[in-house]
């Protein structure tokens, strides 16, 4: 008995061993195996528009506050051309490594329901990162329209059809689809009129060339502040800190009405979802940062950083909501 019990024993302690070298063999292979962001490569953050823009001004901020966080080089790489579809598709063809990143405005998910053809499926093909920042479109009208608030203005377009053109920076554009939202939400007669460009669209208002424009925040902001023109609402469903006292268009009779401009970070489909998490941690922080929330709010915009899940869950939302839009207003790229 004591020979069995003695020959049992040295068996454990051997298994014990052996368990306790293959451990120690196989833990900095796991290490070593949990996918990473290649050291010594340069970090890309593709931005589809030329430079100067609001998605280009982001984006420079953004790349500085990773390199600086991550202690590595993040660069901004334009890539403009067909509506975003060029940077888009850059994207979607990039090392899937978390060394390339794309930078997109709420333009991504209208891009569905207005064309017919794009080289790439943005839910499938990429995948959410973070929505970055989110700011409130305000509501903008001519000096001369003589209306206040948005009931005002919705019963000025009823009594006076054909009287109403709101401007755009051209068809298809985000600010297009948000107005075409207020059209339909209001049931009021306005006439969409294209221009190319935001700033083309705004001299015409104060020109008394067109009577309404819906215009990103920060911008709209400076001019009504100015009296170049009149902001009668913000977009968003709640009030914004960034214009405490500037009632919403929900308030203003159009109940639920909520739009928003927004930005979205992306990296291909195939990137490893350790290396997504790793860039969502990093964002978060960088949009949780005191500096980063000031220079946010004289931009007009608020800091999201919500997870890569509900990033992506937003987005699909977000795609079949303009989908419909476009189907029903019969809006097609140019």
């Amino acid at each position: 008995m004591q020979f069995k019990f003695t020959r049992r024993l040295t068996l454990v302690v051997a298994a014990m061993a052996a368990m306790s070298a293959m451990t120690a063999v196989t833990a900095p292979v796991n290490a070593q195996t949990t996918p990473a962001i290649p050291a010594g490569k340069q970090m890309r953050i593709i931005v589809p528009y030329s430079a100067g823009g609001t998605s280009d001004i982001l984006a420079r901020k953004l790349a500085q506050k990773l390199g600086e966080q991550m202690g590595r080089q993040v660069i901004v790489d334009n890539k403009a051309g067909a509506g975003g579809t060029i940077g888009t598709d850059a994207t979607v063809r990039g090392d899937a490594d978390g060394t390339t990143i794309l930078l997109h405005s709420g333009a991504i998910a209208t891009e569905p329901g207005i064309k017919a053809k794009l080289p790439y499926d943005v839910t499938k093909d990429l995948v959410a990162v973070t929505t970055v920042v989110r700011g409130p479109f305000a509501l903008l009208v001519s000096n001369s329209l003589p209306v206040k608030t948005v009931p005002e203005l919705i019963a000025y377009a009823k009594a006076n059809p054909g009287k109403v053109n709101y401007g755009t920076p051209g068809i298809g554009t985000s600010v297009h689809f948000a107005s075409e939202y207020f059209k339909a939400a209001a049931k009021a007669p306005i006439t969409h009129v294209p221009y190319k460009g935001a700033s083309a669209s705004l001299t015409a208002l104060m020109s008394d060339e067109i009577q309404m424009v819906i215009d990103p925040l920060a911008t709209a902001k400076k001019y009504a502040e100015a009296g170049k023109m009149r902001a009668i609402a913000v977009t968003t469903a709640q009030h914004t800190n960034l214009w405490p006292q500037m009632p919403t268009v929900a308030e203003g009779g159009v109940p639920g009405f909520d739009t928003a401009v927004w930005y979205g970070m992306y990296v291909p489909a195939k990137t490893p979802a350790a290396i997504v998490q790793k860039l969502n941690q990093e964002m978060v922080t960088i949009l949780q940062s005191d500096d980063m929330r000031k220079w946010l709010s004289n931009e007009g915009l608020e800091g999201v950083g919500d997870t890569p899940a509900q990033s992506q869950a937003f987005l699909a939302k977000e795609i079949e909501r303009w989908k419909a839009l476009a189907k029903t207003a019969g809006i097609q790229a140019e």
